[in-house]
């Protein structure tokens, strides 16, 4: 950075109560410490404001479950979001939650029930077939075969984040759901 240029970015801070400020550019090209630099910027935020554990799991198993051939479904509908609304007409874990995935030609149904540290998954393709239904957490995968009619039971499910790869026809078409909490 050439002094005109420095000169350029100093001057008077109205803030400061008009008091002259002098503001340091850093060149990236001529400073080799700037990989130190990010270094200590990332370790001061994750000291401040560190990324959840839940979103950090959620961004490792997305990437460690990529389907790039497969179709995304995307969460349409859940009654958990309705749940805040009718918190004072009834108790949160009454009544089993309600979501629903969509894709080209598929909603994926699924109830989703509250069995202490696990959850319970009962669902439906429509329209019907059989489908092999792989339930994907962060850390594992589990596959059970859903019948002629598209029903599909899942229990002992890990509470948190999950997503469910659906492989219908005998292989000819796969579709997976967006992350979503349970």
């Amino acid at each position: 950075m050439t002094q005109a240029q420095h000169d350029d970015h100093a001057g008077a801070n109205p803030e400061a109560g008009g008091a002259e400020m002098e503001i340091d550019i850093i060149s990236l090209e001529q400073d080799d410490d700037w990989p130190d630099l990010a270094a200590e910027l990332r370790a001061v935020f994750d000291l401040v404001d560190p990324v959840p554990p839940e979103v950090e799991a959620v961004a490792y198993g997305a990437l460690a479950w990529r389907e790039l051939e497969a179709d995304l479904a995307e969460l349409v509908a859940d009654t958990a979001d309705a749940e805040t609304q009718l918190a004072d007409v009834r108790r949160s874990g009454d009544l089993p939650r309600l979501v629903t995935f969509e894709a080209p030609g598929v909603v994926v149904e699924v109830e989703v029930a509250d069995t202490g540290r696990t959850r319970s998954l009962l669902g439906q393709l429509v329209p019907i077939g059989p489908a092999t239904v792989e339930v994907q957490t962060p850390d594992d995968a589990t596959s059970v075969e859903a019948d002629e009619l598209g029903r599909f039971a899942l229990e002992d499910v890990s509470a948190g984040p999950v997503r469910l790869n659906f492989t219908l026809s005998e292989g000819e078409r796969r579709i997976v759901t967006s992350w979503t909490t349970v």
